[in-house]
């Protein structure tokens, strides 16, 4: 695998109908709170409206407060995001900055702010890979690094104010690149359980179309203090599944000879946030997220394929992150619009351009 830095160095060399995005996610160790970060950048195609540009992202989640989650946004010329020498990754923002071992940023909007300071150490110097081997060789759509995990946080974020002491929160950080937005995904990711201090949970499907001759890939990760479990790699992504039975929810199980898991997750509608994703070809992805989700996960074992399956235990956790993405925002959820920095009123539908391309 290689290095995290290595992982993170920007892909774009100024081609036109293109995007690339880091992305920062923090989870407080008591599950109460959680905070998302993005940096990004984007070229329409040719032909397609809009401008090249650059953005800040972020997100405040608190299920216990009054404003359970916050989103807002920042555009810039995409001249102002700045890069550091060849070979070295970092990049700059206006006075924002991602760079190894450090973020930082503030955007401000709608009367509301977010300002952020952490410092991290990740458990290893390495990238992680999350998706079936060979992935990243092939010329798909959209590519991601998942650069850095088993993240610890220290520092403060303000939000409107309030200022958070951040300790040993875990967390992520992903580079995604590519031409062609997904049109569907969704993305589970559980840090830490209650009942296994070294189990991590991280589930994802996919589908890049949405049509018939589309395949819908659902790679599963799963790691407790005995062992890894490659759901996500052949065989074993022949065997799993997941579903969303209802906005803000989502089901899964996956399945090996001998192993097989079956969960669930969910977090109260209220904390997500939406957010407008716009394809370089000129129609949009609405994205709902929060990162104060819970879990419940199953797990089963048998001695050989032809016996009967039996519990092994039950792992259960409130740290986790929830993402929903379709090309139809979901009923309840407010969006960020594409052209806009902060949340839209309920009644507001989020302006969206036809598909194509």
């Amino acid at each position: 695998m290689p290095s995290s830095e290595r992982a993170n160095l920007p892909r774009w060399k100024g081609q036109q109908g293109c995007f690339e995005i880091w992305f920062v996610c923090v989870l407080d160790p008591g599950g109460e709170r959680a905070w998302w970060f993005r940096y990004t950048r984007f070229t329409p195609a040719p032909g397609a409206p809009g401008e090249p540009r650059a953005m800040l992202w972020a997100a405040a989640f608190d299920a216990a407060s009054p404003t359970p989650a916050l989103g807002l946004k920042a555009i810039h010329p995409l001249s102002h995001l700045v890069e550091a020498p060849s070979g070295r990754f970092g990049i700059r923002l206006g006075d924002a900055e991602l760079a190894p071992g450090r973020c930082n940023g503030h955007v401000e909007s709608g009367g509301h702010a977010i300002t952020w300071d952490l410092r991290f150490t990740p458990e290893a110097g390495q990238a992680v890979r999350r998706t079936p081997r060979g992935a990243d060789l092939l010329p798909l759509p959209t590519q991601v690094a998942h650069s850095q995990d088993d993240m610890r946080f220290t520092g403060t974020v303000t939000v409107d104010g309030h200022r958070y002491e951040v300790q040993g929160a875990p967390g992520l950080q992903k580079h995604l690149w590519g031409h062609r937005r997904l049109e569907e995904l969704t993305w589970l990711y559980v840090p830490r359980f209650q009942e296994d201090p070294e189990a991590r949970l991280e589930a994802l499907s996919v589908r890049p179309r949405r049509s018939v001759l589309s395949p819908r890939l659902t790679p599963i990760y799963l790691r407790t203090g005995q062992r890894e479990h490659a759901f996500h790699e052949a065989p074993g992504l022949l065997f799993t599944k997941m579903s969303v039975p209802r906005a803000g929810a989502l089901e899964f199980q996956a399945s090996s000879a001998t192993v097989a898991v079956k969960g669930r997750a969910w977090c109260e509608p209220r904390t997500l946030v939406g957010y407008v994703y716009r394809d370089p070809a000129g129609w949009d992805v609405h994205v709902a997220q929060s990162d104060v989700a819970t879990c419940e996960l199953e797990r089963f074992t048998r001695p050989h394929p032809f016996a009967a399956w039996r519990p092994a235990g039950r792992l259960t956790s409130t740290v986790g992150a929830l993402e929903f993405h379709a090309p139809e925002p979901l009923e309840g959820v407010r969006y960020i619009g594409w052209d806009e920095t902060s949340l839209l009123p309920l009644d507001t539908a989020a302006p969206s351009v036809a598909r194509g391309g």
